[in-house]
């Protein structure tokens, strides 16, 4: 699922007051080096150029994340999340090595797909800026991940912008702040009526509905988190429209207004209380280990990420033949080789890229990111070959059972064990259900795992369990085809139908 970010904006509060201290950063030496890693326990952060600018930007989003975590709680149970990968790249240029299409106003993108979690973003060719836009996505993924429901839209952008002005400085944090340009389209634009902003689906009308859509949301959500009384009133509006209800009588019986006297509020509501937190509250110098990246990555890193990215139809040659001319610059590389052998499946020579898959697993058996790769070469190569399908998923299953072996925290070996079953003719069994409930609790965020669980429990005659997991997709105002998919499963389409409209709407986007 693909969001994409221009330029967004963003409490609850703590009645702290500020404490001033002082935040001491300790980087180690590193040599300066094109591309360098910085390691949290809740990212990955790879940049080009000052390896301290990389880990002060590891630093805030860890930061962001346990104040999200310290202002909603997650639920008890919750598993350890998954490290977001983000990649931080100079230019335009940079976005398009991984997203070769991607359109000229698009600052970055964050993506959550069974291949993995990542964000790519558009850095200055000098130093790192605070970044309001990564963090509005990253707060979709806090929120998937941690509290998954059937949002409608306008709570689902309102929130992230909600928390997204995050500032962290050492004299204390603060969220809540107005972005400028939302405040001014605020005062100086026409609002578009509340009635429509509560129950039309965002993002796909013009340019001018969607920009007034986010201050608007952001608006409300401000306005109902700003006190716990208002607070419960939210809360209870949105668990009557997830239950069905609708969202302009649900929001008018929570709050006792009418829609004209909720609008007006809003409009007149002067004061946007920003939330203060004591840096005492939060780790305010994270465990953050950097490391250089060998030098291939400086040729390879981003197209390992495009590799990510999910497959166009057509080849690419020339993609294929770049990449073969700068993995030949680093024979015997583990990044050169696991890039290589990927496009080779991908798009050229599916011997080549088995070979090296083999030559590395008789270095390393235990390579579970090779054994990944040998059992996904495999699941590309039955999709390719329906008359061997049957013969090419059976014969996925064993490297995958292994890496599952070595790496159990990884959804994505998960997803792919239970795709490499579905040819069978007792899928689904219960243990395909258990793999897949497994990879949705590691990574909630990734709406394929929940369309599959879906498509699953219709199979199992568990119309209603469906249709709950379904919906956290449908109603996403991000949820592109996969959203057209989960709202045909809904509707009682067969799976067929689904992943035809699902195509027809991809096609008819790229259009």
């Amino acid at each position: 699922m693909k969001s994409t970010f221009k330029s967004l904006g963003g409490g609850a509060r703590l009645g702290a007051a500020l404490i001033a201290t002082t935040v001491v950063i300790l980087i180690p030496s590193v040599a300066s080096a094109a591309w360098t890693r910085a390691e949290s326990d809740r990212f990955v952060v790879h940049g080009e150029g000052d390896p301290r600018a990389i880990r002060d930007y590891a630093v805030k989003l860890t930061i962001y994340d346990e104040v999200l975590r310290l202002l909603f709680p997650p639920p008890k149970g919750v598993p350890a999340p998954q490290k977001v990968d983000v990649y931080l790249v100079r230019g335009h240029e940079g976005l398009s090595r991984v997203w070769p299409s991607v359109p000229q106003a698009v600052g970055g993108f964050y993506e959550a797909l069974p291949s993995g979690i990542f964000a790519v973003a558009e850095t200055g060719a000098v130093g790192l800026k605070p970044n309001t836009v990564l963090f509005h996505e990253y707060a979709h993924h806090f929120m998937k991940e941690n509290f998954p429901a059937a949002y409608p839209a306008w709570f689902v952008e309102g929130w992230a912008e909600y928390v997204s002005t995050i500032d962290i400085k050492p004299s204390g944090i603060i969220v809540g702040a107005g972005e400028e340009g939302r405040v001014a389209w605020l005062n100086y634009g026409d609002w578009t009526p509340l009635r429509q902003l509560l129950t039309d689906r965002p993002l796909q009308g013009q340019w001018e509905e969607q920009a007034h859509f986010y201050p608007e949301s952001w608006a409300l959500v401000h306005y109902m988190e700003d006190t716990p009384e208002r607070r419960a009133q939210l809360h209870m509006a949105l668990q009557a429209i997830a239950s069905g209800a609708d969202p302009v009588k649900a929001v008018e019986s929570a709050t006792g207004l009418s829609m004209a006297d909720l609008t007006h509020r809003l409009q007149t509501y002067g004061t946007m209380m920003e939330l203060r937190v004591k840096t005492s509250a939060v780790d305010m110098a994270p465990k953050v280990e950097v490391s250089t990246l060998p030098p291939s990555a400086d040729d390879l890193l981003l197209d390992k990420v495009r590799l990510e990215m999910p497959l166009p139809v057509k080849r690419d040659d020339r993609f294929l033949a770049e990449v073969r001319r700068l993995a030949a610059k680093y024979p015997g590389d583990r990044l050169a080789d696991l890039v290589l052998a990927r496009v080779e499946f991908a798009y050229g020579d599916a011997a080549a890229g088995q070979a090296i898959v083999d030559r590395r697993l008789a270095s390393d058996p235990n390579d579970a990111d090779f054994l990944r790769v040998k059992g996904e070469s495999l699941l590309l190569a039955g999709n390719r070959d329906e008359a061997h399908r049957l013969e090419k998923f059976r014969a996925a299953r064993a490297p995958l059972i292994k890496a599952y072996g070595l790496e159990k925290d990884d959804f994505r070996i998960l997803y792919d064990y239970v795709e490499s079953r579905s040819v069978e003719p007792d899928y689904p069994d219960d243990n395909d259900l258990n793999a897949l409930l497994a990879a949705n609790s590691l990574a909630p965020a990734v709406a394929d795992i929940s369309v599959s669980i879906g498509e699953v429990l219709i199979r199992k005659g568990r119309r209603p369990e469906a249709n709950a997991v379904l919906a956290v997709v449908a109603k996403d105002p991000h949820g592109g085809s996969l959203g057209v998919r989960a709202r045909a499963l809904i509707a009682g389409k067969s799976e067929a139908d689904a992943k035809k409209a699902a195509e027809l709407a991809e096609k008819s986007h790229k259009d």
